[in-house]
């Protein structure tokens, strides 16, 4: 499968590439390797030496930080486009976190002295970078937002109502584990499944394995508000339509 791919054209449909000259391009991929790794697999691990960056193809990768009791706490998703490791290659910093693939992936490994050389010689490509890492740090911040100023219920929710916008519909599929989305919203696997079991009571959402359909997305959308002003006696919560259900958990995959 590998030969077939055509190294070229990966690096051209990279955004991080879109001004490279031919002359540029001739010599970078002379440079770049090709991995593919298939799904659990190790990319590197904490403490690595970071000498070059990576730029996922196809596939998900996650960057996690292990935990001695397992529950390693996930610091990002990376999907196709993205580049990463950057920033511990300018540092000459070791990675603190591991990268291991949640699907089959296919990645371009950009060794250090090449991509300097690169970024020497053009400045739109270091534009290009910089504009990257300026995104990537922006969603950290608004992360860290987030989970400090929201409470369980409105992270889960906003992730169900993004996840519905991003698929387009209001019958969405969980594309990660459950102890993977938990991770992300820093909610223990318990806390996510109790959220969605309680938003499910009320009719707002129904669960099937990996599938939730979302009976109204304003009202998913406008129930975190609800719920805090009932919680604090303002006003009754009666959510139109809903119906309770028998007691249970919901089992997503683990």
């Amino acid at each position: 499968m590998m030969s077939k791919i055509n190294l070229d054209g990966l690096l051209l449909n990279q955004a991080l590439f879109r001004h490279i000259s031919p002359f540029e391009l001739d010599s970078l991929k002379k440079e770049v390797v090709k991995l593919e790794l298939e799904k659990g697999l190790s990319l590197f691990q904490k403490g690595d030496l970071a000498d070059g960056c990576f730029i996922l193809v196809y596939g998900l990768i996650k960057l996690a930080i292990p935990a001695s009791n397992g529950s390693d706490k996930i610091v990002e998703l990376i999907r196709p486009g993205q580049c990463f490791g950057e920033a511990m290659m300018f540092l000459e910093e070791p990675y603190p976190f591991y990268a291991e693939t949640l699907e089959p992936s296919l990645l371009l490994r950009l060794p250090k002295n090449a991509l300097f050389k690169l970024l020497d010689q053009s400045p739109a490509i270091a534009r290009q970078m910089m504009t990257g890492l300026s995104y990537r740090l922006l969603g950290f911040v608004r992360n860290v937002e987030r989970q400090s100023s929201h409470n369980a219920m409105q992270r889960v929710v906003d992730y169900l109502v993004q996840t519905a916008l991003s698929q387009e519909s209001n019958e969405i599929r969980l594309e990660l584990k459950k102890n993977v989305v938990a991770s992300l919203l820093n909610l223990t696997p318990e806390t996510f499944s109790r959220m969605l079991h309680h938003l499910s009571e009320l009719g707002l959402i129904s669960v099937s394995a990996s599938r939730i359909s979302i009976s109204s997305l304003p009202s998913l959308k406008a129930y975190p508000q609800i719920h805090c002003e009932s919680e604090h006696g303002n006003v009754k919560t009666s959510v139109q339509g809903s119906h309770h259900k028998k007691h249970g958990t919901i089992s997503l995959q683990a």
